[in-house]
């Protein structure tokens, strides 16, 4: 039995040292206090001891203890299908108890760590992180005989967050296990990338932290997408807060092109009680964004159908009532907005005339709102969304609208370094026209750009949380 568990997981380079880590696994909370899925305890779990919302004891990764009990079901199995349902039965425990990868107790000796990866994307995958000098090649995932699960097992000092990344055929990509993110700091011009955390709950304390879900399910859609929790460091705080919370679009791009996480961090730093939740919704492929950015009618043949529509759905269906069941989050319209850049913009405008149940505050950064159009600036576009700011019954919705404009002054959409300001300018009139509480801001100069968002990004922070503009500086 010895000698089979021993060729089961004492594989060479990989578990070297196989010993039993003696440590007990750190003491579950009180029985009083209902933890949340993602780190927190409920606002109704009653009055919580200090530490109960503490980052440093409500973020982790999953204990390196599963992999013990792992080693002892894989030493008792006598077949193949056996040997499967433990792993089926280890890779829930993972996910259910903090996410990749699995790690020591804190007050074990020896700070070991567990990467695993499952399937043929483990063959020939590596780890690199700053234990290793950042190697492409220095930490192979080892294959555990007669399974598909590939494992390495290294010791990682606690000296921080301690960020890794996997590697394959060269490749350098974030762990689809792992929880807990953070941007790496590389601005790609595109959609960039994040790297996996091994101790999430030694991040800057005076700063807000990232949860990746991948994959998440969009039933109206029929794909899925990433989506990107921030949580303000004032959510970690002994209070336990139950905050506002934000969706905003273009989630992978506002958060590896110009980091608006940065940004949130700087203005709740300066303005702690203005924290909210921010939930950044990725698309599943830049490829759909005109699509599912855009509502009917679709103007011209070669367009894409717009699904607009679906995409809300999906906020509102799917991933509302997730964000509510595993953070503690305040519900209702008053308390939930929807953001965007550009088309991000133009949509979350939508959500606002659509939604006014759902959505109480929408923000619009250079919001394309000469949306729909045949294709020409002011030609024949009927700007729908300033029709439907001065036209239709008034929703209970506020609204923060900021774009840029050419430095000698805005005539029209199509000007270079116009930024959309006619459209959007159009916008504001027609809004204040009709009595909505609207907070605006002009940048002359600035261009359509992420760069520009995030600078203004803290203007529209503090406008979701509070009603006068001029508490803003607008």
């Amino acid at each position: 039995m010895r000698r089979l568990l021993a060729a089961v997981f004492c594989v060479a380079a990989v578990l070297a040292a196989c010993d039993d880590d003696s440590t007990p696994p750190p003491a579950s909370p009180p029985p009083h206090t209902e933890t949340y899925p993602d780190a927190g305890t409920r606002p109704d779990a009653g009055t919580q001891e200090p530490w109960a919302c503490q980052r440093s004891t409500t973020v982790h990764n999953a204990p390196l203890s599963l992999l013990t009990g792992l080693q002892l079901e894989m030493s008792r199995a006598t077949s193949p299908r056996q040997r499967t349902e433990a792993i089926d039965r280890f890779v829930a425990q993972v996910e259910a108890q903090g996410g990749r990868p699995l790690v020591s107790d804190a007050q074990a000796g020896r700070p070991r760590v567990a990467f695993f990866v499952r399937g043929e994307a483990g063959r020939d995958t590596f780890i690199a992180g700053d234990f290793n000098g950042w190697s492409a090649t220095a930490t192979p995932l080892v294959q555990v005989r007669d399974t598909d699960l590939y494992v390495a097992e290294v010791e990682v000092p606690r000296t921080g967050p301690q960020p890794y990344k996997l590697v394959k055929g060269g490749e350098f990509v974030a762990d689809p296990g792992a929880r807990h993110v953070a941007w790496d700091n590389l601005n790609r011009y595109d959609v960039g990338q994040f790297n996996s955390l091994v101790y999430p709950g030694l991040q800057d304390a005076a700063k807000g932290r990232l949860t990746a879900w991948y994959g998440v399910p969009a039933t109206a859609l029929g794909d899925a997408r990433d989506v990107f929790v921030y949580t303000p460091a004032a959510y970690d705080g002994p209070e336990c807060p139950a905050l506002p919370v934000m969706y905003l679009h273009d989630g992978n791009e506002s958060l590896t092109r110009e980091s608006f996480a940065e940004a949130a961090d700087s203005h709740y730093a300066a303005r702690p009680r203005d924290a909210a939740v921010l939930v950044f919704i990725a698309l599943p492929d830049q490829a759909v964004r005109l699509a599912q950015y855009t509502f009917p009618p679709a103007r011209a043949p070669e367009w894409p159908t717009p699904r607009g529509d679906d995409y809300l759905a999906f906020i509102r269906d799917d991933l509302m009532p997730r964000v509510e069941a595993a953070w503690r989050v305040k519900t209702g319209p008053r308390e939930t907005g929807i953001a965007g850049a550009s088309l991000g913009g133009l949509m979350s405008v939508y959500a606002g005339f659509q939604m006014p149940e759902t959505f109480g505050f929408v923000g619009t950064q250079s919001g394309t709102l000469f949306w729909p159009h045949d294709g020409e600036v002011d030609r024949d576009d009927g700007n729908a969304m300033v029709v439907r700011a001065g036209q239709e019954p008034v929703v209970p919705v506020r609204f923060y609208v900021d774009h840029g404009s050419p430095v000698a002054g805005c005539t029209r959409d199509g000007e270079e370094g116009g930024d959309d300001c006619q459209s959007n300018l159009q916008f504001v009139e027609a809004l204040r026209g009709r009595g909505y509480s609207v907070a605006h801001w002009n940048e002359p100069g600035a261009e359509h750009d992420w760069f520009f968002w995030k600078r203004r990004l803290p203007k529209l922070l503090c406008s979701f949380r509070n009603a006068d503009p001029a508490v803003c500086g607008l």
